[in-house]
Parts: C-alpha cells; structure tokens; sequence
C-alpha cells in the first residue's frame, strides 16, 4: 500500500501502465477539524464508489459465482 500526505487543492493522478491520456485525479478538497476529508475524483471513464458499496457487490457476486478479486475483500484490504 502506497500512503501519501496531500494537504487541501494538491492532487494525485492515477492512470494505467502505458496509458497516460486516460487518467484520474484525486484532490483533496476540504479537511474539516473534525478529521473529515472531502475527495474530488475526476476520470471520464472511471466508476468511483465507497468501498464499503463495491464490497457489498462483490459479496453478492462472489454468492453467484466467481470473482476475479478472489479473496481480497474478506482479509481486509480493502475494508
């Protein structure tokens, strides 16, 4: 796991292997006093959701068949 520091307005950019013109950026919008952190995500062509939600569909999907996330989810790197 990759930890990095980012205060408000600095950004990351992820983008896949040899495929620089598709990227998504992630910015530090907001930290409020209490801890909370708000994220802005752009990306055209990424689906952003909480990990708790893409884990409650992988547990469904993994309940119909296969998933090519093995199991990950139920030892806790994604939680």
């Amino acid at each position: 796991m990759l930890l990095l520091q980012r205060k408000p307005n600095q950004s990351i950019v992820i983008h896949k292997n040899d495929e620089q013109d598709d990227p998504c950026v992630i910015r530090v919008v907001e930290v409020l006093p209490t801890g909370d952190v708000t994220l802005g995500f752009l990306g055209g062509s990424y689906k952003v959701v909480r990990s708790e939600i893409f884990s409650n569909n992988e547990e469904s999907h993994m309940t119909e068949g296969s998933s090519k996330y093995g199991n990950k989810y139920n030892n806790g790197y994604y939680s």
